[in-house]
This record gives C-alpha cells, structure tokens and sequence, in this order.
C-alpha cells in the first residue's frame, strides 16, 4: 500500500472516531438533562403535596382557633352574669 493510503485510512478512522465519541457524549449529555428535569418535576410535585397539606393544616388550625374563641366567648359571658 502506499503512504497516502494508510493516511487516508488513519484520517478517516480517527474522523469516524471521533464522531462517534462527539455522538455518544451528546446522547449521555442529553439524559442527564433528561433525568435533572424528571428529578425537578418529582421535586415540584412534592412541593406542591407539601404546600397543599400545609393549607388543609392550617385550615384545620384556624377551625380549632375559631371555635376555641367561640367557647371562651361564652365562658366569659358566664362569668360575668353569674358575677
């Protein structure tokens, strides 16, 4: 063979090389971004989770509070009558 056939060879393996190696990064590349976002939508969905039990804790808080202001309403009015 001569030499510039062996340096074409050489070129053209070292190019299909490196292609496939550019190739190969870009696909690991691309599920790593796709596994960040499936990690940051299971994260929002449980700040939401998080956040709607939050608002039914409260709510029950506030019942209880509501209630308990009821009955010290009436124990107050008790008091002063029998006063």
């Amino acid at each position: 063979m001569s030499d510039q056939l062996i340096i074409v060879i050489i070129v053209a393996v070292t190019i299909i090389f490196v292609v496939i190696l550019w190739q190969g990064m870009s696909v690991a590349k691309t599920q790593m971004v796709t596994d960040q976002l499936y990690q940051y939508r299971k994260l929002a969905e449980q700040v939401a989770e998080s956040e709607q039990k939050s608002v039914e804790t409260q709510q029950k808080t506030a019942e209880a509070l509501e209630d308990m202001r009821t009955r010290l309403t009436s124990i107050e009015k008790l008091l002063r009558e029998v006063q």
